[in-house]
């Protein structure tokens, strides 16, 4: 596991905000961040799915593999094998 940098957080959030996701990061502690879903009137299987792939994407680019968990809350990073 590797550890997540807040400026990672930062720019993951603007990423999310160019999208209709309307989802959050925020940082739990040095190696996991947790993603907040919308108000439950906002929540879809297509805007928790585009979440879910922008992290995906965004640490893709940055040479890291992200390993949600099992309620897709929460999620670390390790580098890419």
């Amino acid at each position: 596991m590797s550890d997540i940098a807040y400026a990672d957080l930062v720019l993951l959030n603007a990423a999310l905000g160019q999208g209709d996701s309307r989802y959050h990061v925020r940082y739990k502690n040095e190696t996991i961040a947790c993603i907040e879903p919308p108000g439950e009137c906002c929540q879809t299987d297509a805007r928790r799915q585009e979440a879910l792939d922008c992290t995906r994407d965004y640490y893709r680019q940055r040479g890291s593999l992200v390993s949600f968990s099992q309620d897709g809350l929460y999620f670390s990073i390790s580098p890419l094998p």
